[in-house]
């Protein structure tokens, strides 16, 4: 046979002509071979050996989710179940400043991001990306390194400058990591140790990665009271590195911050139009995800878990944390996140995601108000949860008002504002069905198609998909996947527009979607008729290898 597949009689998604009153969409043949698209056009389907009727389906590139933190969760279950179902063919993992690897000196990753059932026996990011390949995946998986990595690694947990050879220690594990493979550098200046660094070492960290054609993506150093000057500095950051910069969940947190966004998508539009690269990513929904040490004070965090713990232990300085908590003000410069969450919101509206212990498992899916023992104070019971559960546990913590919010509205439909899941390859058997997650880790990608696209209309087919696919890969420098087009990867999504819709709600998350009837990774067909095939033909994508 000439061919291996063939999707025939597709509606394929058209990037190619700007007339935007033209239909978004070509009935076209697509004939894949070796893993590219070999043909474009109408062909003899007597030439190849299984064909796929997409007769009344759409056909897209294979969605990239440009900001997930699957890193350990693919090594857990490499069937990528949760994404591979939604039409994801590519993750772009290490966000917000955490990434597997390098690991080092006292530093590592939060559990409430890493989880805990991976033993994480590499150290370099050599060893770990070797490791992820060997075992395989369904998807493609693109690696970023967590500066909180680089920067644990080479001085743990403390808060102070770094000295002349700590700055070059810090700068040559960069460039190690992007002698092996990485595509650019993330922070998380939320949180430390991320948020103990200055902005003039990001920048000198980010002339690495612009030496290396890398990317930067950031979570800011505050979304909510800071997010004015957060946005500021990532884009100082941008304009003295020449790094492309990348905002991840960019948003403004409460109600209070919600219209700061006008602001600083004038900045981001300021900074376009001098030739700067900036991009942004956002979730469709109004609730996020972390963990509960993003309440505590930064200072709290110095040493890492054992001495959070230790410090949560000690009566009086308990009885400081919690006063800082509740008047972030007693703290200059603010050194606490927990001024833009929690009580803001109402202790009502933070769930509890999963725990560590059998004990505690009762708790799963309540919030922290209805979680606590009744006459409890819910910052004491915060407090004394996270010393029984040996460290963080994840909870949804909610972001601002309505979906129909015009601020909301304004930096979604941005022309560079991209949709990333922000959430994890999960599964809904085993280890990673378990506790309440967050649904976008479920439903993001069919949430934006079946009801932003096809039953709000907020947006186009076309322009829906390219925000999906050819924006992400053409801000990353993937030059062979984002698009249909002969020679390219096969990475392909064939999808019902009458019926693709998200099933996964807060109280009820681990649902597949519906509406997506194939998916294709590297020209292996891995969604079949909305049914998983068991194949792992997803690569390791190495910058420049």
């Amino acid at each position: 046979m000439e061919y291996e597949l063939l999707i025939k009689n597709g509606n394929v998604i058209d990037f190619e002509n700007s007339d935007s009153s033209y239909r978004p969409w070509k009935k076209l043949d697509i004939a894949i071979k070796n893993g590219k698209i070999s043909e474009i056009g109408n062909i003899d389907p007597s030439k190849t050996a299984k064909v796929i009727d997409a007769t009344d389906l759409m056909v897209s590139p294979g969605f990239i989710d440009i900001h997930t933190h699957s890193d350990t969760y693919l090594m857990a279950n490499p069937r990528a179940e949760s994404k591979i179902r939604q039409g994801v063919t590519t993750e772009v993992i290490g966000n917000c400043g955490l990434s597997a690897a390098p690991l080092g000196g006292e530093y590592s990753p939060a559990k409430s991001i890493m989880g805990d059932f991976v033993d994480m026996d590499w150290v370099s990011m050599k060893d770990y990306l070797e490791k992820l390949e060997k075992q395989g995946s369904s998807v493609n998986v693109v690696p970023l390194v967590g500066h909180n990595n680089i920067r644990g690694a080479v001085m743990g947990y403390s808060d102070k400058e770094p000295t002349k050879k700590e700055m070059d220690d810090m700068r040559n594990l960069l460039q190690e990591s992007f002698d092996e493979g990485i595509w650019g550098l993330s922070s998380g200046l939320n949180m430390p140790p991320g948020s103990f660094s200055s902005t003039e070492e990001l920048i000198e960290l980010c002339k690495v990665t612009t030496r290396n054609g890398g990317v930067y993506h950031t979570h800011l150093r505050g979304q909510g009271d800071r997010l004015l000057n957060a946005t500021m500095e990532a884009i100082e950051i941008s304009k003295k590195s020449g790094v492309p910069l990348h905002i991840l969940h960019h948003k403004g947190m409460g109600d209070a911050n919600a219209a700061k966004v006008e602001c600083t998508l004038e900045m981001i539009e300021e900074a376009l139009s001098n030739g700067m690269d900036v991009t942004m990513d956002m979730y469709p929904y109004m609730a996020g995800q972390g963990g509960l040490a993003m309440f505590f004070p930064f200072w709290v965090h110095e040493g890492g878990t054992v001495k959070m713990i230790d410090r949560l232990k000690d009566k009086k300085l308990r009885k400081k944390i919690k006063y800082q908590m509740i008047e972030p003000e007693l703290l200059s410069g603010y050194q606490s996140y927990s001024r833009e969450l929690g009580w803001k919101h109402g202790w009502d509206k933070v769930i509890i995601c999963n725990v560590n212990t059998e004990e505690n498992r009762h708790l799963v899916g309540l919030s922290i108000a209805e979680a606590k023992p009744e006459g409890k104070d819910p910052i004491d019971f915060l407090f004394d949860l996270f010393i029984q559960e040996g460290g963080d546990i994840p909870v949804v913590i909610p972001d601002v008002t309505y979906l129909d919010d015009r601020y909301f509205l304004m930096m979604i439909r941005h022309p560079n504002t991209m949709f990333g899941s922000d959430g994890y390859s999960l599964a809904d058997y085993g280890i990673l069905s378990e506790g309440v997650p967050h649904p976008r880790s479920f439903g993001t990608f069919p949430k934006i198609l079946g009801q932003f696209v096809r039953e709000r209309k907020l947006f186009t087919w076309k322009e829906a998909i390219r925000k999906m696919t050819k924006l992400p890969a053409d801000f990353l420098g993937i030059n062979d996947r984002g698009d249909i087009k002969k020679g390219f990867c096969a990475d392909i999504v064939v999808f019902d527009p009458e019926l693709v819709r998200d099933r996964s709600t807060l109280s009820s998350p681990v649902q597949y979607p519906e509406g997506i009837e194939y998916v294709i990774t590297n020209g292996e067909m891995v969604i079949q008729k909305g049914e998983h095939t068991g194949g792992l033909p997803g690569k390791v994508l190495r910058k420049n290898q």
